[in-house]
């Protein structure tokens, strides 16, 4: 940015409690982002800043990014009467001439709205899960002043144009992938919806994952070296305990977050939360974050898991060793 641009920014005056309100917003922002889109979430953080100079406007709560903390639309789940749990389909929040919303990277497909995951690939290995020909190509066509109707369109997008196939092993109303070569170098991420489904255990999101029976090897890392993006992961060392947790998070009970959260408290300290990763035989990598209690979070959507058995509490033992 220039030095004249910088300094008509800063001749604006912004009310002290829309500046208060807003600078939380983003130091909350920038704890609870996914530790993967670290550099891509400085990117959202300067330019919620410019909005703020320019417009003075600024809504956090459209802003929520963290598939560990909330969804970013905020649509709770709702008990059904057997027992399950609907997560409502996703609707985007509306925008006005005075109001902004952070982009979340999502892709609309099938008349489904696919979001950013907390499951990876390297680059290199993605190649090997593209299932036939592509699907089809992104829009570059939705960004914070978008229209409600314009999410309908099929492969409507965020990110830009890239093209979009089905993922290899999957199904393709879980999870779709972007992918791309130019110049030699490979681009790709996962998408994955996760809305508009009723869920009764953990096996009607966790068992997408295929966890169970296709583990190379698992590690974690506390909260702190998540929160830090601090790349210090722990090997989990009990190959039994590890294949027992992982059969057991089909059989999870979900609740809403909303639920879990006001039982839980303060509990992103490293007492009480750890990131898992574990890497799978066909390269994906899945991030799980797990709080003592036998709570158990992924992706988007907004609910805990909860393992109510003595398998969990060897696990939580496995992420204390030092």
């Amino acid at each position: 940015m220039s030095n004249k641009i910088k300094d008509e920014i800063n001749k604006i005056e912004i009310p002290k409690k829309l500046n208060e309100s807003s600078r939380n917003g983003i130091s909350k922002a920038k704890v609870e982002m996914p530790k993967r889109y670290k550099n891509w979430s400085k990117i959202v953080v300067f330019a919620a800043s410019l909005i703020i100079g320019i417009s003075g406007y600024f809504i956090y709560e459209n802003m929520q990014m963290d598939p560990y903390v909330e969804t970013f639309n905020g649509n709770s789940p709702m008990v059904t009467s057997n027992g399950g749990l609907d997560i409502p389909t996703l609707k985007l929040p509306k925008t006005t001439n005075n109001t902004s919303m952070s982009m979340i990277g999502l892709i609309v497909y099938n008349q489904k709205i696919y979001t950013q995951t907390s499951t990876d690939i390297n680059d290199e290995h993605a190649g090997d899960l593209l299932e036939g020909k592509k699907i089809g190509t992104t829009k570059n066509n939705l960004d914070e002043w978008s229209k409600q109707n314009e999410y309908s369109v099929e492969f409507a997008s965020t990110i830009g144009r890239a093209d979009v196939y089905t993922v290899k092993g999957y199904d393709k109303d879980f999870r779709i992938m972007s992918y791309s070569e130019e110049n030699g170098e490979i681009n790709s991420e996962f998408y994955e919806s996760l809305n508009g489904i009723t869920v009764y255990t953990g096996q009607d999101i966790l068992g997408k994952l295929k966890v169970s029976g296709n583990i190379i090897n698992a590690q974690y890392r506390s909260f702190s070296d998540w929160n830090n993006s601090v790349d210090n992961f722990l090997p989990i060392q009990d190959r039994d305990i590890l294949s027992s947790f992982a059969e057991e998070l089909n059989h999870t009970v979900p609740y809403s977050r909303e639920s879990v959260e006001k039982i839980l408290g303060d509990f992103r300290n490293d007492e009480n939360y750890k990131e898992m990763i574990f890497h799978l035989k066909d390269h994906t990598k899945v991030s799980l974050v797990v709080i003592k209690g036998g709570y158990i979070r992924y992706g988007f959507s907004d609910i805990y898991f909860k393992m109510d058995s003595e398998i969990f509490k060897e696990m939580w033992e496995q992420l204390n060793i030092l």
